[in-house]
């Protein structure tokens, strides 16, 4: 994991959605962007799994944009995820009951995210490419994201 986290901006998110739906979607901006600082913590940011607990329902309970909610919280966490040094344990056959199971509370996000969210050792703190990992999961989850 990342001695210094890095995040996913209201632009990234609005990148991944439209990856997602084939479409620049109308959204709420001030929504938006409350439901991207959910990967924040307070006070001592640097706690990823519980800051992608906390992203992942803190994002659906926002509605923000007018659609692909469901399927842009579920890239993003993943994303977020992998920009830090996690690698992603689950199968795109096991992604939709995974996502189900662990999207409406931060204590079921937590152990879900526990569950699938691997350190990936000799990673290195450089900026992440955001574009390449979103394209990588969109390829891996094709079938997920389809039915999100």
């Amino acid at each position: 994991m990342a001695a210094q986290l890095h995040y996913l901006t209201v632009q990234d998110i609005l990148w991944i959605n439209s990856q997602i739906t084939g479409r620049v979607n109308t959204f709420n901006f001030a929504k938006l962007e409350e439901a991207t600082y959910y990967q924040y913590a307070y006070g001592d940011s640097n706690h990823l799994v519980s800051q992608a607990a906390r992203f992942l329902p803190g994002f659906l309970k926002m509605n923000s944009l007018e659609a692909g909610n469901h399927a842009t919280a579920f890239v993003g966490v993943l994303t977020f995820l992998k920009i830090n040094g996690m690698a992603i344990d689950l199968k795109d056959s096991q992604a939709q009951a995974w996502f189900e199971g662990s999207k409406d509370k931060q204590s079921l996000a937590n152990e879900g995210i526990k569950s699938i969210a691997k350190p990936v050792i000799g990673h290195h703190a450089e900026t992440p490419d955001v574009k390449k990992v979103v394209r990588d999961l969109l390829t891996e989850f094709q079938g997920t994201i389809a039915n999100l």
